[in-house]
């Protein structure tokens, strides 16, 4: 009966498994737990967690709240009107040409013996650019001036015997005649000669040559050998509407200068040229007048061909509100720009513009020296939007 006992013990105990032990602060922290009830626990592990999570809930929104909501605004960059004493202008378009350009031709035949410059290169008034074969007019001219001293001694003969009435008339004009002839013909030779040397009229920029030494040129009369290019100084040509001439009186007090700029150039780096040229009438079929300025190039860094911008005064010098030409969204009600108002929210207004002066945009009507203007970020924000800004200045320097 003891070992049934003892079998039935051993089997409980190997059925109930053994508590695990844990840390003395562990059982003391659990200790008046275990003597509460099971409803008072499950009570007061809910209250416990409700208070903890409410403090945490508490915490964020409390702390974090301003910051997590502005990081969700947009942010755009603003910047305020520039305030600049300014000219109004007329910005026109016009094309670099030539102060003077000939075509050099071959105007006798014969092989091309020698080229005296670079293709492209600058040459000087009188410089030497081709050489023809000359010995062939050389023997001619010689040949010719031959011709001609023997007319000359024929032609004294027939005057000497004309003055002793030992010849006739005749005789002394057909002299005459023939001493006459020959003159020409040895004045031809020499011109013919001076022909093979061709040399730069004026100091310019000579083109790419059209024939290498040794090719035989001057075969037709359009035998083109290279082309110069006067380029200090140079014209600058353009045109103007009628309306914009009567404004800027061109046909009672046309103006003596005008500014010429590179596209895209910054004003600082125009150019005063002298208007030298107003056509004599307006083209019916365009209603524009042809104009021209003259421009000193010292640099050379205008070429022919080459669009720049022309810029005429048209008022007295003002001042006005400039914001960025990037800024101004174009529509077909007009002109308009985004502002931040004083509780940062976006605005869509409406402007007045003028000139264009380098990058900025002159704003006759519609904006304030206060007001701030949306430079970057308009493309991702729409009016009535409440949007972050930064100062466009700062954020450039940065």
């Amino acid at each position: 009966m003891a070992n049934r006992r003892a079998v039935g013990e051993s089997a409980a105990n190997a059925r109930v498994p053994a508590e695990p032990r844990r840390p003395a602060f562990h059982a003391a922290l659990y200790r008046p737990l275990r003597a509460l009830p099971r409803v008072a626990l499950l009570t007061t592990l809910s209250v416990a967690l409700s208070v903890t999570l409410s403090a945490a809930f508490s915490g964020c929104h409390d702390g974090n709240a301003p910051t997590a909501q502005a990081a969700q605004l947009p942010q755009v960059s603003v910047m305020h009107p520039e305030s600049r004493e300014v000219r109004e202008q007329l910005d026109l378009t016009g094309s670099v040409a030539p102060s003077a350009t000939v075509t050099l031709v071959a105007r006798v035949q014969g092989v091309l013996r020698e080229i005296g410059f670079t293709d492209g290169a600058n040459v000087k008034q009188g410089q030497l650019l081709f050489r023809i074969e000359p010995d062939t007019y050389r023997a001619q001219l010689v040949y010719d001036q031959a011709s001609l001293d023997n007319a000359d001694q024929e032609l004294k003969r027939q005057k000497e015997l004309t003055s002793d009435n030992a010849t006739s008339e005749s005789s002394l004009q057909k002299a005459q005649t023939t001493r006459d002839q020959a003159l020409a013909k040895r004045d031809m030779s020499r011109i013919n000669l001076g022909y093979t040397e061709i040399r730069a009229p004026f100091a310019g920029r000579i083109g790419a040559r059209a024939f290498d030494v040794g090719n035989v040129v001057g075969g037709s009369d359009s035998t083109k050998l290279a082309t110069l290019d006067r380029i200090q100084p140079v014209y600058v040509n353009f045109t103007l509407n009628e309306r914009d001439a009567n404004r800027i009186g061109l046909f009672t007090r046309a103006p003596r200068t005008v500014r010429v700029n590179l596209i895209g150039a910054k004003p600082e780096q125009g150019e005063d040229a002298a208007l030298e040229f107003v056509d004599t009438r307006v083209d019916p079929a365009s209603g524009a007048i042809k104009l021209r300025a003259d421009i000193a190039n010292r640099d050379t860094h205008l070429i022919p061909g080459m669009s720049v911008e022309v810029h005429i005064p048209v008022s007295e010098p003002q001042k006005v509100l400039l914001v960025p030409e990037t800024a101004l969204l174009r529509e077909q009600a007009g002109a308009s720009v985004l502002v931040v108002n004083a509780g940062g929210v976006i605005e869509k207004r409406g402007v007045t513009t003028g000139s264009l002066y380098g990058s900025l945009r002159a704003i006759k009507s519609g904006l304030g020296p206060a007001d701030r203007v949306v430079t970057g970020g308009g493309l991702a924000v729409a009016p009535g939007v409440k949007v972050q800004t930064v100062d466009a200045v700062a954020q450039g320097r940065s």
